[in-house]
C-alpha cells in the first residue's frame, strides 16, 4: 500500500534510480509534452493494474478542472501558485463529490509553516523535494499537474473506502474470499454507512449492533439513507450482470468494493437534498430578503421545535455565521450556516461530506464565460443580471446600489475586477444572498466541527433554552436598510498574476504529507485505523445530533 505514496514520487520523482536518472536528464532533452507522458506511465505503472486513474479518467477530470485553471490568476509562466491550485481542487471536489479534502478548504492554510512538514521529512528522501525544486524552479502548476494530483486524491479516497471495507467484513466475520448474497451485502454495506457516517474507522464484532442501533435512534436521515444505498447496489450488481463477481447471490468482495466506491461517488451529491431542506426553512424566516435570519428568529424557532438551530452564539461567530454588522439585532447568515462545518454529516481521515455552496456553480458560470482572471464591471453586470440562482430570477435588473460596488471594486483594480478577490466574493454575496456566503477577512473566523469545538474550546456547541429565550426577549425592531449592503473595503486576493510562484514546494508538501501519512496507515492496517480514530473514539453519534438533543 506505501505505493499511494509512489503517487507524487511519479509526478516528480520516483524512488527508482533509473527513474530518477531519467526525469533527471529529461529536464534538458525532454518537451513539455513528452515529459507529461514519462509522468502519466511511472503513475499508471505505480498504481498498477486495478488503479482507477486511466487516461479516459484523466481527461473527465481535466476538462473539470480546465475552466477554473483558465479563468485563475497565473504566474509569469502561465502556472498556478500553491494557493490558486489548492482553491482549484477544493473547488473541484466539492462540485463533483461534496467532499471538503482536508488541508484544501477555501479558508485556506498555510502549509510552508505546518508543524507536520517535520513528519513528510522523515518519511520521502530529500532528493524527491530537491527533483521537484529542480524540475519547476518555481514555476508552480500546470493544468495537467492538477488534474494528475487530483485524480492521485480520488484514488486515495478509493483505497480508504476499501479499508474501511476491510474492516467491517472482519468485524462480520466474513473472509474477503467468501462469496454473499444481497442480504448479507447489504448488512454489510449498512455497517460500513454506519462508521463512515460517525467519522470512525474501525469497529468490532462486539460493537457492530451498538453502533448500528445508535446511528438508527439518532439520525432521522438513516432510512433515506439505506434506501439511497441499496439503490447504488441494485444497480451497480446490474450493471455488472455478465461478471461472474456480480453474480446475484453470489457477491465477492470486489463486488462490494465497486458498490462502496459508487456510493461514494454519488453521496455527497444525493446528501446535499438535507442541506436544500435546511436552506428552505432558514428562507421561511429571512429577515426582508437580506439572506439573514434574525438571531431571535432562529432561537425562536429551535424553542418552537426546530432544534437544529440550537448553536450559541460563540459557535456561530467562529463558524463566520453571525452578521453583528448591528450589535443589537445579531443575525444568522444564510449561506454561511447551510455551508457551516455544523452541518457535515460524513468524515473519514481524508475528507468530511458537507453542503455543496451553490455560489461556487454561480462562479463557474462566470468564470466560463469570461475565460480570465479578471472581468470590466459592465460585463459582470450583463453576466449576473442574466445569471438565476435557485432563489433569485433573471432575467433582472440590478439595483443601483449593486452597479456602484462593483464599479468601486473596478477601481481598486485600475478598472478590472478580480473574480477571486474578496470583495467580488462580497458582491456576489448581496447579488445573491442566500446562496453566496458573505466572506469575512481572513483570521476573523475559526471554523470548526462540533466536536473540534468541544474539544478545543471545552464549550458545548449549543445555546441553552435559558440563553436562546433571554435573546428571543431582549431584542428589538430592526430596520431592513441595516443589512441591505453590509460592507467593508477590505481586499484579500487568492493568487497575484504579476509574481511568479514561490508556494509550489509547499503545495506539494501537502499532498506528499496527505499520501505519507495515508500510506502509513495503510500499512499498519487495524491498529493504524485504531490510532488514527482515537480523538473520536467517545464520538458515537453524528454532528446533527449535538443539535438534536442540546436542550
Amino acid at each position: 500500500m506505501a505505493l499511494r505514496f509512489c503517487l507524487v514520487l511519479a509526478l516528480f520523482g520516483s524512488v527508482d534510480a533509473s527513474l530518477r536518472g531519467k526525469l533527471h536528464a529529461a529536464a534538458g532533452t525532454m518537451s513539455a509534452e513528452q515529459l507529461r507522458e514519462t509522468v502519466m506511465q511511472e503513475v499508471m505503472a505505480a498504481l498498477g493494474s486495478g488503479n482507477r486513474v486511466t487516461e479516459q479518467r484523466l481527461k473527465v477530470i481535466e476538462d473539470a478542472v480546465r475552466p477554473s485553471f483558465e479563468a485563475m490568476p497565473k504566474n509569469e509562466f502561465g502556472n498556478l501558485e500553491d494557493a490558486a491550485a489548492r482553491y482549484v481542487l477544493h473547488r473541484l471536489f466539492v462540485q463533483r463529490h461534496a467532499m471538503y479534502i482536508k488541508g484544501l478548504e477555501a479558508s485556506g492554510m498555510d502549509w510552508k509553516n505546518m508543524s507536520t512538514s517535520e513528519v513528510l521529512q522523515d518519511h520521502v528522501p530529500s532528493f524527491v523535494l530537491s527533483l521537484f525544486e529542480d524540475r519547476l524552479k518555481g514555476q508552480g502548476l500546470g493544468l495537467h499537474e492538477l488534474t494528475v494530483l487530483a485524480a492521485t486524491l480520488e484514488h486515495l479516497i478509493h483505497d480508504e473506502a476499501v479499508a474501511r471495507l476491510s474492516v467491517v467484513y472482519q468485524a462480520h466475520n466474513v473472509s474477503q474470499e467468501d462469496r454473499v448474497d444481497e442480504r448479507v451485502m447489504q448488512e454489510l454495506i449498512d455497517t460500513y454507512m454506519t462508521i463512515f457516517l460517525v467519522g470512525r474507522q474501525n469497529i468490532t464484532a462486539s460493537s457492530v449492533a451498538d453502533e448500528r442501533a445508535a446511528v438508527v435512534e439518532s439520525y432521522p436521515g438513516w432510512h433515506d439513507t439505506q434506501k439511497f444505498t441499496m439503490q447504488v447496489r441494485s444497480s451497480v450488481v446490474a450493471a455488472q450482470a455478465a461478471d461472474a463477481d456480480f453474480s446475484p447471490g453470489n457477491l465477492s468482495f470486489r463486488a462490494a468494493t465497486a458498490v462502496v466506491e459508487e456510493i461514494g461517488e454519488r453521496y455527497g451529491r444525493w446528501q446535499d437534498s438535507e442541506c436544500r431542506d435546511l436552506k428552505s426553512l432558514l428562507t421561511k424566516l429571512e429577515h426582508a430578503g437580506t439572506g439573514r435570519v434574525l438571531l431571535k428568529d432562529f432561537y425562536g424557532s429551535a424553542l418552537n421545535g426546530n432544534w437544529q438551530f440550537s448553536e450559541s452564539v460563540n459557535y456561530l461567530r467562529e463558524l463566520g455565521a453571525l452578521d453583528e454588522s448591528d450589535p443589537a439585532n445579531p443575525a444568522v447568515l444564510i449561506p454561511n450556516y447551510v455551508n457551516s462545518q455544523s452541518n457535515c454529516v460524513a468524515s473519514s481521515s481524508v475528507y468530511s461530506v458537507c453542503c455543496i455552496n451553490e455560489c461556487e456553480a454561480l462562479l463557474g458560470h462566470l468564470e466560463g464565460r469570461v475565460a480570465a482572471p479578471e472581468a470590466s464591471p459592465e460585463q459582470i453586470v450583463s453576466l449576473v443580471s442574466e445569471l438565476p440562482s435557485a432563489t433569485v430570477p433573471a432575467p433582472r435588473t440590478l439595483p443601483d446600489s449593486l452597479k456602484s460596488r462593483i464599479n468601486e471594486v473596478a477601481s481598486h483594480h485600475g478598472g478590472k475586477v478580480p473574480l477571486h478577490g474578496r470583495l467580488f466574493a462580497q458582491w456576489l454575496h448581496h447579488a445573491y444572498p442566500r446562496e453566496c456566503p458573505f466572506p469575512h477577512v481572513a483570521g476573523k473566523t475559526n471554523p470548526m466541527t462540533a466536536d473540534e469545538w468541544m474539544q478545543v474550546r471545552g464549550q458545548s456547541v449549543s445555546a441553552t433554552k435559558n440563553e436562546m429565550e433571554r435573546i428571543v426577549e431582549k431584542s428589538t425592531a430592526v430596520a431592513t436598510s441595516k443589512f441591505e449592503m453590509t460592507w467593508t473595503a477590505d481586499e484579500e486576493l487568492l493568487a497575484s498574476s504579476k509574481k511568479p510562484a514561490s508556494g509550489g514546494v509547499s503545495f506539494l508538501r501537502y499532498v506528499g504529507f496527505l499520501l505519507a501519512a495515508f500510506s502509513a496507515v495503510m500499512a499498519f492496517g487495524g491498529d493504524a485505523w485504531k490510532k488514527l480514530s482515537v480523538a473520536r473514539r467517545h464520538n458515537t453519534l453524528l454532528p446533527c445530533v449535538h443539535k438534536q438533543h442540546a436542550c
